[in-house]
């Protein structure tokens, strides 16, 4: 085991302090020595920003050295972005959540809040991975009342990992429009259900693009 003066749990808390830093998880090997540092952040800041502040703060409050080559950063959008579309309706909430399998298909819906209740159906195959997708699906279809006719939501991929000791649903979704294409990711903390997690990062995917009138 190596001989560091703290607990990895420690260090990953440490690195959470840093500004624009959402996640961290550190991975070891055998003999306690640190082989991998995996970061989830917001966009506002350069990656290699981050990872000078994570040598910095590691060195600084526990004397850790690491390789900076041992630190990889993934980001998602910054929840300030301009909005291009105006929506009136109040923010959606995730209200509801439903699924059922025949025949290996699997069909869900999701039901939202935005003022008017709204519901989003999708179906496909029953595969545990293809089921999180069509919940983020269910969810675009679910806000097709609100959202523009020139504007084109479509799911690209839909995941769940782990850092820093929680689970986090993953959502990459292709925004179209007449001027071009962008992609959207969006992410949501897995509490108590990965289906709802995924429904609520779809969400904060494409909220960021809608400016919705607030709840008061």
């Amino acid at each position: 085991m190596s001989n560091m003066p703290c607990s990895i749990q420690d260090l990953e808390q440490a690195i959470k302090q840093i500004k624009s830093v959402i996640a961290a998880r550190i991975n070891v090997n055998n003999q306690g020595e640190i082989e991998e540092v995996h970061i989830l952040s917001h966009s506002g800041r350069a990656p290699k920003q981050i990872v000078r502040d994570v040598e910095s703060i590691l060195i600084a409050q526990y004397d850790v050295q690491i390789d900076h080559k041992k630190i990889s950063v993934a980001q998602v959008d910054d929840e300030e972005e301009v909005p291009i579309a105006t929506v009136v309706s109040k923010r959606p909430k995730l209200v509801g959540l439903t699924h059922s399998t025949v025949n290996g298909m699997a069909e869900v819906k999701v039901e939202l809040l935005a003022g008017d209740k709204l519901e989003g159906v999708a179906q496909g195959p029953s595969s545990s991975n293809n089921k999180l997708r069509l919940f983020a699906e269910a969810t675009l279809k679910a806000l097709n009342p609100l959202t523009s006719d020139t504007l084109l939501f479509v799911t690209d991929d839909v995941g769940v990992t782990q850092l820093a000791k929680q689970q986090i649903a993953l959502v990459s979704i292709t925004l179209i429009t007449p001027t071009g294409e962008q992609t959207l990711t969006g992410c949501a903390l897995v509490r108590n259900d990965d289906r709802e997690a995924v429904v609520k990062a779809t969400l904060d995917a494409v909220n960021r693009k809608l400016k919705f009138l607030r709840d008061n």
